[in-house]
């Protein structure tokens, strides 16, 4: 990586996480301060989290040219957010039966990460519609649905799930930590996640996810073996 980028990189994940930004030099003299500068660029990795680094400190690579995959097609076909290969921001939440899920606990599974609430109409309907029936269709074929609600009380969610008799797994973001980690400004947020437990795009807003090319997309990830 060239210098110029790998500090336009670091700058980017050190104001994603708070990390204090060094003012870059104007020009690196001789060897030594050379050193120096990449034991400062190595010293503000160590203290980056690796998912954070992966997720935040790659954009500038998705524009690199190369050559499309099938996946890599399918991707922009459905009209996702490239995110290929990085890794999710690892997290665990209270079920509604308050047993604790982690992510990590649907290794080898498809997984659609839902960002939702109740007070989102096109959220709430997605889920009880189009997620309902992907979740029935494909529950014999590890692929689960994750229905992450956004800082609303159990007391307010579980009437609304128990009514509708849902399949997806919901969990409880109270506090918005995991939903900050992924970046969810508005509701619905969706993450696709492979079966080697690495992200592949993202999407906001509602999608026809049960058909076309969104459908298309995680059918073939639903056949495709881990790796």
């Amino acid at each position: 990586m060239r210098p110029g980028a790998l500090w336009a990189t670091l700058a980017l994940v050190a104001i994603a996480t708070g990390i204090g930004i060094p003012q870059a030099p104007a020009q690196i003299d001789d060897e030594d301060e050379r050193q120096r500068e990449q034991a400062r660029d190595r010293d503000i990795q160590r203290q980056v989290p690796p998912w954070r680094y992966e997720l935040y400190g790659k954009d500038q690579e998705r524009d690199r040219p190369r050559e499309k995959t099938e996946l890599d097609k399918l991707v922009e076909q459905a009209r996702l957010y490239p995110l290929i290969g990085r890794e999710p921001p690892p997290f665990s939440l209270l079920r509604l039966d308050g047993r604790r899920v982690a992510l990590s606990d649907f290794t080898g599974h498809v997984v659609v990460l839902y960002f939702w609430t109740t007070a989102s109409s096109y959220g709430a309907d997605e889920l009880s519609s189009r997620m309902e029936k992907m979740q029935r269709e494909w529950r014999d074929r590890k692929f689960t649905v994750l229905a992450v609600n956004v800082k609303e009380k159990k007391e307010e969610v579980a009437p609304w799930v128990q009514k509708r008799l849902l399949s997806p797994v919901v969990l409880l973001d109270t506090d918005g930590g995991v939903s900050q980690d992924y970046r969810v400004r508005a509701t619905p947020t969706v993450y696709v996640i492979g079966r080697d437990m690495r992200l592949v795009g993202r999407a906001s807003g509602t999608r026809a996810w049960d058909e076309g090319p969104e459908k298309a997309l995680l059918d073939y990830l639903v056949k495709a073996p881990a790796s």
